[in-house]
């Protein structure tokens, strides 16, 4: 009887969904959190950047999220002495992407801003999400704003 219960647990483990996965934050110097920084770093230079950048950027993260395949940051560029890279180099806006890994992670949607998107916007940006993106993974101030609690 013992060993059909085993049986049982295991089998209910292995077919438990995965969306009961927690979100977490990959921890500084970990391989994952460099990945997902170097993919989002290239991005913004080539998004972002107003002019050709006098020396290397390095991002400090202010919220980072991962659930499965998925992840959402905040971050602001800066460069690697400390000094701010936002005015002649970067806008002066919350830099905020949804990135999906497939081999490597890459920025799957932009919502860097510097102002609350109205209620259009907003529902164009609800529409751009892929249909099975974790939206528990957004910053609550992001999922205030896709409720439309500033409107």
């Amino acid at each position: 009887m013992n060993t059909l219960r085993l049986l049982t647990l295991l089998l209910l483990c292995a077919v438990l969904p995965t969306h009961a996965q927690e979100a977490y934050t990959p921890k500084p110097g970990s391989a994952e959190r460099k990945e997902i920084c170097d993919a989002l770093r290239a991005f913004i230079i080539q998004e972002h950047a107003e002019k050709k950048l006098p020396k290397s950027i390095v991002l400090k993260i202010e919220y980072l999220k991962v659930l499965g395949d998925y992840c959402f940051v905040q971050c602001q560029p800066f460069f690697e002495d400390g000094t701010s890279a936002i005015g002649p180099w970067f806008p002066d806006t919350g830099y905020t992407h949804c990135l999906r890994r497939f081999a490597n992670w890459h920025v799957i949607n932009d919502l860097s801003r510097s102002d609350v998107p109205d209620p259009k916007e907003i529902t164009q940006i609800k529409k751009s999400f892929p249909g099975d993106f974790p939206m528990n993974l957004l910053s609550s101030g992001w999922q205030e704003i896709l409720a439309g609690k500033f409107n």
